[in-house]
Parts: structure tokens; C-alpha cells; sequence
């Protein structure tokens, strides 16, 4: 309950969207506890099952698809059905959580059935019945928001939260070969220089990335690789942007030099456009030595 309210550390959750989370019917782990406890019997079994939790989501690809409204339309349809299977009195405490990969609702309901008796065997009792939940749902409430029914007797084993987030941090990120950057030509203009610059590194880059993201295609484990790497991409991509700009800023003060002293002797000018080239090549070596 406690992961619910992010009242301990979550490892897969973004604490900058925690504000995105919702809340129905309790604000902390202690209120719904007390609010299970109190829709209780007086009577419980020692093997009694005291709540039941849902989880209501889709895939990854479904849910990030779908628009604010789009989701909670569909949270919305999905706490009616609860309520109709359970009755709205059942219904303990309800919560959505949008600070992880996947937005997905979850609900606590105490299993009270049509004799207001505590039984969870009535409606989960065996896998025929939980098969035939699935269903219902499927139909009921899937169909409405363009879901379709997952695959009836799928094989298909669960990952515990530690377990995938070990596999994801076992795995080495791909390094991306840092490319070097071409010196600016003399007299070259900024936009001709910076199209130059990214071309050629979008032609390097292309292909290790196009292999990441075949490898990543059908698998959240490589996806997660895939987005780590896209980071060190990134930062790479801030190191190039200084590197670009400051290999311009070089040459630009060149230029202007040159420019005034147009009305100097051929000999003169040429002596001061090697001077520029020995400049532009120290700057690229101390960019570059920066930026490793």
C-alpha cells in the first residue's frame, strides 16, 4: 500500500511527475487501510482474503497513446464496472498512477458478496472465473477504448519490478563513438557550416542507432537500453553543439580581421590566412580536449 502513496522509495517512478498521480477515497496508506477495516465483517476466517487489488492499464504503446481525456475516459469505465461487479460501497480506495512508463489505475475492494459475507472465492475462485473476468472486461470496457483482449491461455510470465529493474542495470549501455568534428572553412557562413556538421553526423550515427532500434523492437528491457542510450546521445549532441559554436566564434574573428585589412597587399593577406588556419586547428584541438 505504502508504494501506492509513494511512501517508499520507487525505483521506476519519476518523482517530477509525482504531482500527476490521483487519489480517490484516502490520501495516505494509513487512511485505506482504515477504510478497508472498516468495510469489514466483524467475523473474518484466518485464510480470509480481506481486499482484493486491480490493476486496470493497457499496453505501453495504447495508453501513451491515448490523450489525458482519452485515459481518463477510460479509468472512468473502467471504476463503473468495478462498481457493478462489487458494488460502489466496496470500493476502498482507487488511485492512478501517470509518474511511471505506463499510466495505469489500481483499486482496492473488499470482497463482500450478495449474502454480505467476506468471500473473494465468488468472484476469483478458480482460473475459469478469473478468465472469464478478463472477458468481461475486454468487453465491456476494452472494446469502447479500441483495446483489444489479451491472448486467452498466454504462457506469458510477469517480471517483479526488482527483477526487471536488475536485468535493465546488469545490461551495459551501447557506447556511441564520439565522431569528430570537421573545422569550419574560411569564410564559411554559420547555417552553411552547421547543415555540414550535422549531416555528416547524422551519416555516422545512423547506422549504430538503426541496429539499437531493430534490437529494441518487440522487448521493454532493450527499450529501456535504447532510452539510456538516447541520453548519452543527447549529452553527446550538447558536447558537439559547444564544440560547433565555439570552432565558429574562432573563425568569425578571423574573418573580421580579414575583412578590415582587404586593402593589404596579396602577400600580406595570404600570410594572415595561414595565421587564421594555425588558429582555428588550436581551437579545435582545445575543443576537443574539453569535450572527452
Amino acid at each position: 500500500m505504502k508504494h501506492a502513496f509513494r511512501e517508499q522509495d520507487t525505483p521506476n517512478a519519476d518523482e517530477e511527475r509525482l504531482s500527476e498521480n490521483s487519489h480517490i477515497g484516502a490520501k495516505s496508506s494509513q487512511e485505506a487501510m482504515d477504510k478497508i477495516n472498516d468495510l469489514l465483517p466483524d467475523k473474518i476466517r484466518k485464510n480470509g482474503v480481506m481486499a482484493i487489488e486491480y490493476l486496470i492499464t493497457a499496453s505501453p504503446e495504447d495508453m501513451n497513446g491515448k490523450s489525458l481525456d482519452e485515459q481518463n475516459y477510460y479509468f472512468h469505465d473502467s471504476i463503473e464496472w468495478l462498481k457493478q461487479k462489487h458494488g460502489a460501497e466496496n470500493l476502498a480506495y482507487i488511485g492512478v498512477h501517470r509518474d511511471e512508463t505506463t499510466p495505469h489505475m489500481y483499486a482496492y475492494v473488499v470482497p463482500i458478496d450478495d449474502k454480505g459475507k467476506l468471500n473473494a472465492r465468488h468472484f476469483l475462485g478458480g482460473a475459469k472465473a478469473l478468465n472469464e473476468m478478463q472477458t468481461d472486461f475486454a468487453e465491456k470496457v476494452g472494446k469502447k477504448h479500441g483495446l483489444e483482449r489479451g491472448i486467452e491461455g498466454s504462457k506469458a510470465q510477469h517480471r517483479s519490478i526488482q527483477n526487471y529493474y536488475a536485468h535493465v542495470n546488469a545490461v551495459k549501455v551501447p557506447q556511441i563513438n564520439r565522431p569528430n568534428i570537421p573545422d569550419p572553412k574560411l569564410l564559411e557562413s554559420k547555417k552553411s557550416y552547421g547543415e555540414r556538421v550535422s549531416n555528416d553526423l547524422i551519416e555516422k550515427l545512423k547506422p549504430d542507432w538503426d541496429v539499437m532500434r531493430s534490437k529494441a523492437s518487440n522487448h521493454d528491457l532493450e527499450r529501456e537500453i535504447v532510452l539510456r542510450s538516447q541520453a548519452e546521445a543527447d549529452r553527446l549532441k550538447l558536447s558537439l553543439n559547444r564544440q560547433m559554436r565555439e570552432k565558429t566564434t574562432a573563425t568569425n574573428k578571423l574573418d573580421g580581421i580579414i575583412k578590415t585589412l582587404g586593402t593589404g597587399t596579396d602577400e600580406q593577406v595570404q600570410l594572415l590566412r595561414n595565421e587564421a588556419q594555425k588558429t582555428v586547428k588550436r581551437e579545435s584541438k582545445r575543443s576537443n580536449d574539453l569535450g572527452r
